[in-house]
């Protein structure tokens, strides 16, 4: 190793094993003294170097290919001379990389991958459309019974559970038991508990009677003022800014490109978006509500 340290220094590196820090380093060096870029005669000595520590380092070579050239030639024939094979030498590097990435490019953006990766995007589009029409839409009101009632230390509300959901009430008209009658709003297509209204005046009315007699006293809740809670939770509270996330996939199909940006993505839609909508499609029982609808 200690032979090679001119190498390293060449590429502003400590000695290392790992090929994916000389790499790195090597293409950071080479952009910053490519001759197209830097023209002063520095800047080309610097460029040889760091052409000569790279293929050295990653086993492409193990002596020097530039020799003491003849004394008849002048400095600056000699230096032309190592910048035009120091710059063959990278062209040659460049078209190896993107032959690689146009093979990996092929193996991922075709074939039958490619055919199931599409047709997960469509399902997550077609999916992420209808999470958007139950973002607006209201199918059902129904008089609800909590599963629990907390207080919440953190912004100092009482959050009410029901159905694996939990929604934080502000009204502080509502903290005090016995607790005003909750009325849950429940979505068109998926039947979800999209948000909890309460009665925004406190009445002793309902103070004396029983749960049931609440329940059924209160049921529409029609002529009462009320205000709403959204579940910190739920999908619907982060419209739209995770729905435009998950039209990643489809965007990936139509725009496809061989790019790093794309590799990415394509990756972050088959770990994260693809196995996401999955535990969307069976939570709370969507798929099964969903069929029902269309019958």
């Amino acid at each position: 190793m200690s032979s090679l340290k001119k190498y390293f220094r060449a590429l502003g590196i400590p000695p290392t094993d790992n090929q994916d820090v000389i790499k790195k380093a090597y293409r950071q060096m080479a952009l910053k003294y490519h001759p197209d870029r830097n023209d002063s005669p520095e800047a080309h000595q610097k460029f040889i170097e760091v052409i000569e520590a790279y293929e050295v380092l990653s086993g492409q070579r193990k002596a020097k290919i530039i020799s003491t050239p003849p004394k008849r030639k002048t400095k600056e024939e000699i230096i032309a001379e190592k910048v035009k094979a120091a710059k063959e030498r990278w062209e040659k590097q460049q078209a190896d990389e993107h032959f690689k990435d146009a093979v990996y490019y092929k193996k991922v953006a075709f074939g039958w991958k490619w055919t199931l990766f599409k047709i997960a995007s469509f399902y997550t589009l077609l999916f992420t459309i209808l999470l958007c029409i139950d973002t607006f839409s209201i199918s059902e009101y129904k008089t609800i019974r909590p599963e629990g009632v907390f207080y919440n230390p953190i912004n100092h509300s009482i959050f009410v559970e029901k159905e694996r959901e939990r929604f934080g009430i502000t009204n502080r008209d509502f903290w005090h038991p016995p607790y005003s009658p909750i009325r849950g709003n429940y979505s068109w297509l998926f039947h979800d508990l999209r948000s909890v209204s309460i009665i925004v005046d406190p009445y002793d009315e309902w103070q004396d009677l029983k749960h049931s007699a609440k329940m059924k006293k209160y049921a529409t809740f029609e002529t009462y003022e009320l205000e709403s809670f959204t579940s910190s939770d739920s999908i619907y509270s982060v419209f739209p800014f995770v729905h435009i996330v998950l039209l990643a996939p489809i965007l990936l199909v139509v725009f496809k490109r061989p790019t790093l940006r794309f590799n990415i993505w394509r990756l972050v839609s088959i770990w994260i978006i693809f196995p996401f909508f999955v535990f969307l499609t069976f939570s709370n029982d969507r798929i099964f509500h969903l069929f029902r609808f269309f019958e």
